[in-house]
């Protein structure tokens, strides 16, 4: 399997080659550009918009405190 990698990465590579003969062949010539400036991204802003803040998940009661609460419930009525 490894061979077929081989064989179709030396292929692509003489294809490349090719292109690159006929490109020259045909008076062409390559201009290289400057480097493009690296832009980093703005920092990420300190302050916090309350809305956008995550509002976690209120934790399930227990078996023992929905029965518990039941009992409470029961002792009202």
């Amino acid at each position: 399997m490894s061979n077929n990698y081989i064989l179709a990465g030396a292929e692509r590579q003489a294809q490349l080659e090719a292109a690159k003969a006929a490109f020259f062949a045909s008076g062409r010539q390559i201009t290289q550009l400057g480097d493009c400036a690296a832009v980093p991204p703005p920092a990420r802003s300190q302050n916090i918009d309350p809305e956008t803040v995550l509002v976690r998940k209120r934790k399930r009661l227990t078996t023992y405190d929905r029965l518990r609460l039941r009992e409470m419930a029961d002792t009202y009525e």
